[in-house]
């Protein structure tokens, strides 16, 4: 099977498709619409259903489930964590020691600081961890999402299509680097100032 490519800035490049469930995909854009109808099912599920929603745990066994449910019509490997190194991300043999430090961390970020803060440390952790294969991105801005309904805030809407390329997704990648050097001021503004949430 030939390879697809990805291009897009801050985005893991896949050089192997070999869990590809669709196989009359051959462009990216296809590729594109395929998770993207995947995703919104998901998106769907837990954010206009109470019940769903309030099952939400934020744990490995929900953080597996989620990014299956996402991407699990278009991957086989969706859900399952990574073994290999990526360019990013933690080690792959410190990504269960990592979100489960996570765990420990939610509970007392929820604690002891505003849903702000709490919200964009949470997501800045997901990425850096970069558990999946791919979709990490994606994941991690819809447990962000499922976690400010659970506590009673509106969901983001992450600078519109941040998927693709636009000043918003630099904006975002930027801010997510400012976060890997102990600076969360401009990921929280992204995330909440450009979606005027106060």
């Amino acid at each position: 099977m030939g390879m697809i490519t990805f291009d897009k800035e801050g985005e893991t490049p896949l050089d192997d498709i070999s869990g590809l469930k669709l196989k009359k995909i051959t462009t990216r854009a296809q590729l594109d619409d395929a998770e993207a109808q995947n995703i919104l099912k998901a998106y769907i599920k837990y954010t206009l259903n109470p019940s769903a929603l309030k099952k939400v745990t934020f744990d490995l066994s929900f953080f597996r489930k989620l990014h299956k449910e996402m991407l699990g019509d278009v991957w086989s490997w969706a859900g399952e964590f990574r073994t290999t190194q990526t360019s990013i991300g933690a080690e792959a043999n410190q990504i269960h020691q990592r979100l489960y430090q996570l765990q420990d961390d939610l509970k007392y970020w929820e604690k002891e600081w505003d849903y702000r803060d709490t919200a964009t440390r949470l997501h800045h952790t997901l990425v850096k961890i970069h558990p999946f294969p791919n979709g990490n991105g994606r994941w991690a801005r819809l447990v962000t999402d499922l976690w400010l309904l659970k506590m009673g805030y509106p969901s983001l809407s992450w600078g519109g299509n941040i998927t693709e390329v636009s000043s918003a997704r630099a904006d975002y990648i930027s801010s997510l680097k400012e976060a890997d050097n102990g600076n969360y001021e401009p990921l929280k503004q992204f995330m909440f100032i450009l979606n005027l949430i106060k």
